[in-house]
């Protein structure tokens, strides 16, 4: 696959900031400073943002391997807070751990850096954003405005509709120079029919077909996310707690937690009532003949949507014990 990376700007000052980048990044890649045009950067998304520095570069090429890989280790040094990364067609894209996915036509795929000095908020920037996605999709609901409908947000990272996945979402982080810079890959289906369900098939009715494109969509997060995060910043995830929990998949979700350490322990059911104060689920629990100390050792395994997933407590889940809440 051929990858041209073609260069965008909204205005002068973000030109600026652009130039000074590229004359310190890899000078070998192939790049060009578009100046204007039909193509859906300048003509599609721009006219749409109202974002004071997310979105205001934007780096385009009609296919590359991978947005996330392009931001992350190939262009060096890192883009500044802000720049978006958009293809059309992505051949390799990054998902948890070594999984890697195709992204045909209709699929909107795009990754943007973020700056952050607190690495004890870092496991909520997957929630911020799942919860700007889901802000996005009530944007461009035309037939019912402010409703996202059945998208909801699938702990951790995942948008679901319908008992199936439309949208997924990667943070990785690098600390250097006594900052966080996180890199944040979006995959959502915008369009394709098959072989699930696409968000206008979703959101639109007889009487109100949706006709959203991707760069509606990708103007619609921007606009969502920079205040957002402007505000995730100085307060943290506290004042989007009750937003997140509301466009959720799993309150009062009953899953089974483990005594041993795999499934084949005695299981007892536990109900999900939210998240920790450190990002955790928070589920409740009647563990008979179990004190608080053992129920700690326990594991979780969360039955959702058909699949099963394991979480070793200590990272992803809080264990509290129905006398304890």
């Amino acid at each position: 696959m051929t990858e041209e990376l073609r260069y965008y700007a909204r205005s002068e000052r973000h030109l600026q900031a652009l130039q000074t980048w590229l004359e310190a990044s890899l000078p070998s890649y192939p790049a060009s400073v578009a100046s204007g045009g039909s193509d859906p950067v300048q003509s599609k998304l721009f006219p749409l943002l109202k974002t004071k520095e997310l979105g205001g570069v934007v780096l385009y090429s009609p296919t590359l391997a991978s947005t996330q890989t392009m931001l992350r280790e190939t262009l060096k040094p890192s883009a500044p807070a802000g720049v978006v990364c958009y293809t059309e067609l992505q051949s390799g894209g990054k998902g948890r751990g070594t999984n890697t996915w195709s992204s045909p036509e209709g699929c909107l795929t795009f990754s943007f850096q973020s700056v952050f000095t607190d690495g004890t908020t870092l496991p909520f920037v997957q929630y911020l954003v799942s919860l700007a996605i889901i802000k996005a999709v009530e944007a461009v609901h035309a037939a019912v405005p402010g409703s996202a409908g059945p998208v909801k947000i699938k702990w951790p990272n995942d948008i679901y509709a319908n008992q199936a996945k439309i949208g997924g979402i990667l943070c990785q982080s690098e600390y250097r120079d006594g900052k966080f810079s996180v890199t944040t890959g979006i995959g959502i289906n915008i369009s394709n029919q098959t072989p699930t369900i696409c968000l206008q098939d979703i959101l639109g009715t007889e009487e109100h077909p949706c006709t959203v494109t991707k760069e509606e969509f990708l103007a619609a997060f921007c606009n969502a996310y920079e205040p957002m995060e402007k505000l995730f910043l100085e307060k943290g995830f506290e004042p989007f707690m009750a937003d997140y929990v509301a466009r959720w998949l799993h309150t009062d979700q009953v899953v089974q937690v483990a005594s041993g350490d795999d499934a084949s322990g005695k299981k007892v059911p536990a109900v999900i009532k939210g998240l920790t104060s450190t990002g955790c689920l928070l589920a409740q629990a009647q563990v008979v003949g179990h004190s608080n100390a053992e129920a700690h050792k326990m594991k979780i395994f969360v039955f959702s949507l058909g699949s099963e997933l394991f979480f070793p407590l200590d990272e992803s889940l809080q264990l509290v014990l129905a006398d304890g809440l």
